[in-house]
């Protein structure tokens, strides 16, 4: 596994990049309700797979943040 440094603002960037595919994916699911589509044939496993990976990547991720900050200094 590599590490990659992120700044604040790279996570806002894949932030935002999740946001569009969340978008995209409602936008699906509206306008399937609004024409009557009542199922989407899509090709799910490595979607479903993708999403696992990146929650458990994120909640880990999140985990070192938490740790990195309670080592840190406090100010008296």
């Amino acid at each position: 596994m590599t590490y990659a440094q992120y700044t604040p603002e790279q996570l806002d960037q894949l932030v935002l990049q999740i946001l569009d595919l969340t978008i995209l994916l409602r936008e699906m699911s509206l306008t399937a309700r609004k024409n009557k589509v009542n199922e989407i044939p899509m090709h799910d496993r490595k979607a479903i797979q993708w999403c696992e990976s990146l929650e458990q990547w994120a909640r880990k991720s999140k985990l070192n943040l938490d740790l990195m900050i309670a080592d840190l200094p406090r100010e008296s």
